[in-house]
């Protein structure tokens, strides 16, 4: 069975859940999308698959802004 990366990035002003390319869920929080992450993975894996979190930071820039 394939491992199913689910991926925690910020989604615009929310964070979402992406599975592939697909979108799963958003969140208002980092936080709360990490939890919603967790526990699905923890149901995967409950039910024999392979997954795990990574989390994609939110991007900054340093750049002056004009």
């Amino acid at each position: 069975m394939n491992r199913n990366d689910l991926v925690v990035a910020p989604a615009g002003d929310r964070w979402g859940v992406s599975s592939g390319r697909e979108l799963l869920a958003l969140a208002e929080t980092e936080q709360d999308a990490q939890r919603l992450a967790a526990e699905a993975s923890k149901i995967l894996r409950a039910s024999g698959g392979d997954s795990r979190v990574v989390v994609k930071p939110e991007r900054r820039s340093f750049r002056k802004e004009d």
